[in-house]
């Protein structure tokens, strides 16, 4: 009976192990619209300073008022390796996909609204506003919409609407309205 109860709890544990390192394809639709605002996507490798100030060192796009990012994160994970693939496409109110420049380090500033300490060293895709210099504040309304989408198993689906007012901050500050994982750690 006990000889049983080991095997059975090794097929159990085996069998968790199994679920929980599978392959999956997780795909996020992120929405920004403002007001008196410019909306910008970054993407590249979240930091956080001794200070305990946010960076992200990568790339921007500008967006407008307007802006939409699609994110599309596939992992296949084998016994010994784990691949993980991202892509992301921006598009500008205009319909135009916006473009990136250099790899440069920005300043973030994150609402109490936004969770970033556990994306810290990883691979992030940023919605983040500027408000303009002649007003005190902008109006924000973001919508996200991410599915999970596993090999084996029921995809699951989340969606969100927020409306946050965005107070005008220092002219080299982006403050940030959504984080995506990319799923990739960043390189030392």
């Amino acid at each position: 009976m006990m000889r049983r109860t080991i095997v059975s709890c090794a097929l159990a544990a085996a069998s968790a192990i199994g679920l929980a390192a599978q392959d999956n394809t997780t795909r996020s639709r992120t929405k920004v619209q403002t007001d008196e605002a410019a909306v910008f996507s970054m993407t590249g490798c979240l930091r956080q300073g001794p200070s305990g100030a946010y960076m992200l060192i990568g790339t921007l796009a500008q967006g407008g008022d307007d802006l939409r990012t699609s994110t599309k994160v596939r992992t296949d994970v084998d016994r010994d390796d784990t691949e993980v693939k991202a892509t992301t496409r921006t598009k500008t109110d205009d319909g135009a996909v916006a473009t990136t420049g250099a790899v440069s380090t920005f300043a973030l500033m994150p609402p109490k609204s936004v969770n970033m300490a556990p994306h810290v060293g990883r691979q992030v895709q940023i919605s983040a506003v500027m408000v303009d210099p002649d007003h005190r504040d902008a109006d924000v309304k973001i919508e996200e919409k991410t599915t999970v989408d596993p090999d084996r198993g029921r995809d699951t689906t989340r969606r969100s609407r927020t409306k946050i007012e965005v107070e005008r901050g220092a002219p080299d500050q982006y403050t940030v309205v959504s984080v995506t994982p990319l799923g990739a750690s960043c390189t030392p």
